[in-house]
């Protein structure tokens, strides 16, 4: 059995963790974490003031929620297809890369994958 590569996203795609640093900064994204829950525990999360948390597995449903069943779920307000800039994260950037997939799939087209995911971004500090 041969490995099957992961998908590939366009450089205007990807996030950069010193670009990320001053989004968040700014208050100007959306941070979505897609570990699961007991990764976040383990090694942390991305302090952003609008961070959720929602595992992979979940990505497509949530997105497809009503803004108050998202709310409901997620108790934060689901973000909008034409609104602010997403960038999704995992623990090294496979999972972030399906996500934004599966984002662009539901009409979301702001979306970004941090390059080198939580693995990545804990090191630069």
């Amino acid at each position: 059995m041969h490995q099957v590569d992961p998908p590939k996203l366009r450089p205007d795609q990807q996030e950069s963790i010193e670009n990320l640093k001053i989004r968040i900064a700014n208050d100007d994204v959306i941070v979505i974490d897609v570990r699961n829950p007991e990764e976040v525990t383990r090694s942390g999360k991305i302090e952003a003031k609008r961070w959720i948390n929602i595992p992979f597995p979940e990505v497509e449903s949530a997105l497809e929620k009503t803004p108050e069943d998202f709310k409901a779920k997620y108790t934060v307000g689901k973000p909008s297809s034409n609104g602010q800039e997403i960038v999704f994260h995992c623990g090294k950037g496979g999972r972030g890369t399906k996500a934004v997939i599966v984002a662009n799939n539901a009409g979301y087209d702001k979306v970004k994958n941090l390059d080198g995911g939580q693995s990545t971004w804990k090191r630069s500090f």
